[in-house]
């Protein structure tokens, strides 16, 4: 086995495209992706800070008194029109949208200035705001009568951007939770026949770049998530790197040479598992370690931590080692090394979006979510972050037996797949 792993290493060293996949590459796409996105994983929205202009077409006041007029002119009971005229008074649409974007967060986030309409739209094609909110007339009458006696259609907000940018996506998505929460609160109130006061929806700062955490230490960075997912993904590179050396050995009858010394064919499969393995764990190492100088996303003297990142890539390497060997059998037995190509230029690429070494997994559908955790190298991401969150060995543990297990079912699925000796 020391053979065979000696052999793979010195070649991998003398093919210096391979190294540069293998270690540079994932330096530079970590350099890019953590300072274009610097501070947004750990809840630091100063990227997001912007200006939208607010053009109040309503006049809330008159609104809230047609609304009261028309009540006491209905035939509605004296005791539930106190209730609504209160309600109205409190709780007035305008009213709760002030308050969700003088929330806490959002306030420091967004600035909103109100101008007219004309100077709105000047402003947004000068680019001196992001988006323009308009508020149209009747706005709060309309809306008072859906909100509070279910008549009329209602009203709406419009949003109104020039070009496309992070900051305009991002206020959109705003103005929808507040329309979705609003709404959702009006429905669930009156489908309970309840006239009580709506409280004004509350905006989580976590959708636009934030996230909550249940430990005690901080928030991931850019730097440390993505040098984590770029390592999980690169990682993956090894399998098909060793399994095209396998093709070229078969080629050059250097395979032949090694079975007719008396080395059983499964020794030759059980030597590229092992060298995958090792120079997996190796290239690990390498990536952690010259991040940690470089941008140090990571404790440097805390033994403990880096001994449970060691287990979690010992098992992420023992499953590219799986890879390799189930490609290498693959290879061997259909002699040709499409397998290996088709692995690094299209299997890894889905296998990283479905792990979440691009963006996050949170915004995405539930069974993408979890289709990511099946994946080694999504479970891994999941392991790593949360050992260093401060999650325990038993919250891993149900991640590594999974990376295991798959390891499992590729040396199976290998060893099925690698010809004997009488077919070689």
């Amino acid at each position: 086995m020391g053979t065979f792993l000696k052999k793979d290493i010195l070649v991998l060293i003398r093919d210096k495209s391979e190294l540069i996949v293998l270690l540079l590459m994932p330096l530079i796409l970590l350099s890019i992706l953590g300072f274009a996105l610097k501070g947004l994983l750990g809840g630091d929205t100063e990227a997001l800070n912007m200006t939208v202009a607010l053009v109040q077409q309503d006049d809330e006041q008159q609104g809230i008194t047609e609304f009261i007029e028309e009540l006491e002119e209905s035939a509605i009971p004296e005791e539930v029109i106190e209730g609504l005229i209160e309600t109205a008074n409190e709780y007035s649409p305008l009213q709760l949208l002030h308050q969700t974007l003088g929330a806490e967060g959002i306030e420091q986030m967004i600035e909103v200035k109100e101008v007219d309409e004309q100077t709105a739209n000047e402003e947004l094609q000068e680019g001196n705001v992001a988006a323009v909110l308009i508020v149209p007339e009747n706005f709060t009458y309309q809306s008072l009568q859906k909100m509070l006696l279910n008549q009329g259609a209602g009203s709406e907000l419009s949003v109104i951007v020039d070009d496309y940018s992070l900051q305009a996506n991002v206020f959109q998505n705003v103005i929808d939770r507040f329309v979705d929460t609003l709404n959702f609160e009006v429905a669930l109130s009156l489908a309970a026949g309840d006239e009580g006061p709506i409280e004004a929806p509350t905006i989580d700062r976590s959708d636009v770049g934030g996230i909550e955490t249940i430990s005690t230490n901080e928030p991931i960075t850019s730097f440390q998530y993505y040098t984590i997912g770029m390592a999980v993904m690169f990682v993956l590179f090894v399998s098909s790197t060793i399994s095209s050396k396998a093709h070229v050995e078969k080629k050059q009858h250097v395979f032949n040479r090694i079975i007719l010394t008396g080395t059983r064919p499964l020794h030759y499969l059980s030597g590229k598992f092992l060298s995958a393995t090792v120079i997996a764990f190796i290239q690990l190492v390498i990536l952690f370690s010259l991040s940690s100088l470089l941008f140090q996303p990571f404790p440097l003297a805390s033994l403990t931590f880096w001994l449970g990142m060691a287990t979690i890539s010992l098992a992420l390497s023992l499953c590219v080692g799986g890879f390799a060997a189930l490609l290498t059998a693959l290879t061997v037995r259909w002699e040709t090394d499409t397998v290996s190509h088709t692995f690094a230029g299209g299997i890894v690429t889905i296998l990283a979006f479905a792990g979440g070494s691009f963006f996050p997994t949170t915004a995405m559908p539930d069974m993408i979510k979890e289709l990511g955790n099946w994946t080694p190298n999504g479970a891994a991401l999941t392991a790593y972050l949360q050992w260093m969150q401060g999650f325990g060995v038993e919250g891993l543990t149900p991640l590594l037996l999974r990376i295991i297990g798959m390891t499992v079912v590729l040396l199976i699925l290998s060893l099925l797949a690698f010809p004997k000796r009488r077919s070689i």
